[in-house]
């Protein structure tokens, strides 16, 4: 995906709440993303914040089958933005994070990485967690909703739960085919009895 139709996107999407939603893309080294990936970050961000979280995140990815996201990037979102993006997308603005399936982009919110004590205690009373445990949670939610195509809010956690027991999703329906390459994955989410 370009960047700058990306932006276009997230601008358009910003649009209801009035603010310019500008991008900035995370280089890592070579071989640091997987091929498709890209990592973004507001440009409200500070520079050295955005490098820090977007490490943290593709860390906290590393685990997953990310290359079965295809094409997809990752926004995060100053925590100050956060609430009113979401509520333009009429979305739960207590939510950290949350995908635009058509636009191949997850926004994830930086109080994930680094919250105030008012946020902590929002998502702690919201998801009994914070911190790494809540990333992981959120990344494997969203890349439910993202392999899968998936809109049901019920089972992206199905997808995600299967992810963080190290099993590859089989997608309902016709939403998604799970490539021939990760065949060994989904014989082993079959013989553990996961149904389509």
């Amino acid at each position: 995906m370009k960047t700058s139709f990306l932006i276009a996107v997230l601008f358009a999407a910003c649009a209801a709440q009035t603010q310019n939603l500008k991008m900035v893309s995370v280089r890592f080294p070579a071989n640091g993303n997987p091929p498709k990936t890209q990592f973004l970050c507001s440009q409200k961000l500070d520079k050295a914040e955005c490098v820090k979280e977007a490490t943290a995140l593709r860390q906290a990815m590393a685990p997953y089958p990310v290359h079965l996201l295809e094409q997809w990037s990752f926004v995060l979102v100053p925590a100050d933005d956060w609430k009113a993006l979401v509520r333009s997308q009429g979305g739960d603005p207590l939510s950290p994070a949350f995908s635009i399936l058509e636009q191949r982009a997850t926004l994830l919110d930086s109080s994930l990485f680094v919250g105030s004590a008012i946020r902590n205690k929002e998502l702690l009373e919201r998801f009994g967690m914070i911190g790494p445990a809540l990333v992981d949670l959120a990344i494997t939610h969203e890349m439910g909703h993202a392999i899968c195509h998936e809109k049901n809010e019920r089972r992206a956690d199905d997808y995600g739960k299967l992810l963080r027991d190290g099993k590859a999703p089989v997608c309902s329906g016709t939403q998604r085919i799970i490539p021939s390459s990760d065949a060994e994955s989904v014989a082993t989410a079959h013989a553990a009895g996961i149904p389509r």
